[in-house]
């Protein structure tokens, strides 16, 4: 882990971790990244040769080795599942959250819930203490079962894996003596869930509540979610925040003679995948709030404190591409080195506010205002929810930072930067992130809505960005950011931090996957074009030190530019991140940089050679 002086904390990279490991400070990135659980069992203990027999099973099953002995098949078991040491979650159903993230069912003693995409979590309560609970797992086509040992609490933890392809109810009983308790799931796997992404029909390209049809064809795009790094040169800085980690065993179950697939392997596409708009969900307070006032493809500058009415125009001015793009700095003399380098001038500039010099440091950035007095283009500025140490995102829900944030609007007023973008505790899905979200979602979104509220009542002109982290959400619960989504009257921006690790696209294949997932850009494109909003990437890079990263990857570099520019008007903003530091991300492209095959397919495309 880096630090640098304004105090930016490295991103956690990967998926979501169990809370049964640890992580401490100081360590590396890659040293924070959960292991992923293998697709073929890693079996421990004496009954290695038990679970061995069971390898052939479509679902698999492992379990946490820190509150149970290795699971038993039983010996009528089933078509196997897999099981994963991790917390369970709970998650309230919300519409339009993707198929990938389902909504946990519980009854008294067990409760279900979807992690990492294709493991059913089971966690149990009110067993009797340290004895044996039998645990099966049924579907149309597919079973298993395992034996697994309550804690002294009468508590237990296990997950069932389903195939990538898997679509239907996962059905879990829990047995233990005279004691039962079953419960069922609603399950899509990534594949089905990729699948049913590709077969959405396009609609309109109309914010939700809009009235009227429309014939326009909306913009495609590919794009692979990575999980975001963040700044360690001296423009930015890391927090020593704890990050836990994770690598869980798992055991294969037998299926039954009858369980066969009933869908092949899905085939990649070789080129982008292309994102149309959803069905718009009913309307919520998490994911539909209110209808807008333009689309994101409407021309002009929206006008005073009209909430959520979109971003406007947002072409790049000086850069000439379709949309806004630019560089993470905080010195002007180095911004203008990387746009003359490209080739291009840039539309923004990506900052961070002082975190760690009270609220001062982030209602009143004078110092960083004045460092690109005479920058043309737009400030792009990440704010967390309240100074590091000195708050809550409770508090502040309560409305008791509102006077503060007001501040920050009358500071951008006050020095000619009014049409800046704030980026409202981003990356908030990620529990590297001191403000980051709960598992309940609630106080980081209704925090969200003050600031919101606040900076605008100053500021008329401001554009609010609601940014979450690629890849995976350990929070809030359900591995989906979408039930922290504050409502579209709050929101101008709907942005990802994307970065090329954990995994690495090194093929179309990799890239499709991510891009589609609930965490992923091409689910946030189209969740901007139905909502009539406009699409932020504000941190994205190549990884050539990551623990898991790509390299040098210019296939990567191509990926993201095909993405933006196939978004079409609901592409909004790009903001290239560079950082040096080892163990960070080392993604400098600058004349060659870490990266220099990259740094060259970077120029060609984004550079003065393109259009």
């Amino acid at each position: 882990m880096a630090s640098t002086p304004r105090r930016r904390p490295t991103p956690l990279v990967g998926r979501p971790v169990s809370p049964l490991s640890r992580g401490g400070p100081g360590r590396s990135r890659a040293a924070h990244r959960r292991s992923r659980p293998s697709r073929r069992p890693i079996l421990a203990g004496t009954r290695l040769g038990l679970a061995t027999v069971f390898i052939v099973g479509l679902l698999q099953a492992t379990i946490s080795p820190a509150t149970a002995a290795p699971p038993v098949p039983t010996a009528a078991s089933t078509p196997g599942i897999d099981t994963a040491a991790s917390a369970s979650a709970s998650a309230t159903p919300v519409p339009g959250v993707p198929l990938t993230t389902m909504t946990p069912s519980t009854t008294s003693r067990i409760a279900l819930v979807l992690f990492d995409e294709d493991i059913v979590l089971v966690g149990g309560r009110g067993f009797a203490p340290d004895g044996d609970v039998s645990v099966a797992a049924l579907t149309t086509r597919l079973g298993g079962s395992a034996l697994i040992r309550s804690d002294a609490d009468g508590r237990f933890i296990l997950g069932f894996r389903v195939p990538p392809d898997f679509k239907g109810a996962v059905n879990v009983k829990a047995t233990q003596g005279g004691t039962a308790a079953d419960g069922s799931l609603d399950v899509v796997g990534p594949e089905a869930a990729a699948a049913e992404f590709k077969a959405a029909p396009p609609l309109p390209n109309l914010p939700v509540g809009s009235s009227g049809t429309s014939s326009g064809t909306t913009g495609s795009a590919t794009a692979a979610p990575t999980a975001t790094a963040t700044p360690a040169t001296s423009d930015a800085s890391t927090a020593d925040v704890p990050r836990p980690t994770a690598a869980t065993p798992s055991v294969t179950l037998k299926p039954t003679p009858s369980a066969r697939p009933t869908t092949g392997p899905t085939t990649p596409t070789t080129g982008p995948p292309t994102v149309s708009p959803a069905t718009p969900a009913a309307t919520t307070a998490a994911t539909a709030p209110a209808a807008v006032a333009t689309t994101a493809a409407a021309g002009g500058t929206s006008s005073g404190a009209a909430a959520g009415s979109g971003a406007g125009d947002t072409r790049g001015a000086q850069s000439g591409l379709p949309w806004m793009s630019g560089y993470q700095s905080h010195q002007l003399a180095s911004l203008t080195q990387f746009g003359n380098w490209r080739g291009r001038a840039n539309d923004l500039v990506h900052v961070y506010t002082t975190r760690t010099a009270g609220w001062s440091g982030l209602v009143d950035p004078t110092s960083l205002m004045d460092q690109f007095k005479s920058f043309p283009g737009k400030l792009l500025i990440s704010e967390p929810t309240y100074p590091q140490g000195q708050g809550s995102n409770g508090e502040c829900a309560k409305g008791a930072y509102d006077e503060q944030w007001k501040k920050l609007g009358t500071s951008l007023v006050a020095h000619n930067r009014a049409d800046s973008i704030v980026r409202i505790g981003w990356e908030f899905n990620g529990t590297f992130m001191y403000w980051h979200s709960d598992s309940d979602a609630a106080a980081f979104k209704t925090c969200f809505q003050k600031i919101s509220s606040a900076i605008r009542s100053t500021d008329p002109q401001v554009k609010i960005d609601w940014t979450f982290n690629a890849h995976a959400s350990p929070v809030p619960s359900g591995n989906s950011p979408w039930s922290a989504y504050p409502g579209d009257e709050y929101v101008d921006y709907v942005g990802i931090d994307s970065y090329d690790h954990f995994p690495p696209s090194k093929d179309d294949a990799t890239w499709n996957k991510q891009c589609e997932d609930v965490n992923g850009l091409c689910y946030v494109i189209r969740f901007a074009q139905q909502h009539g909003k406009k699409v932020g990437v504000g941190e994205w890079g190549v990884a050539s030190c990551s623990g898991d990263g790509g390299g040098d990857n210019p296939f990567y570099i191509k990926k993201m530019y095909d993405t933006f520019r196939s978004a079409g008007t609901t592409m909004g903003y790009d903001a290239y991140f560079a950082d040096a530091a080892p163990g960070n991300v080392c993604s400098t492209i600058m004349n060659g940089g870490q990266n220099p095959k990259s740094a060259a397919e970077y120029k060609t495309l984004f550079g003065g050679g393109s259009g």
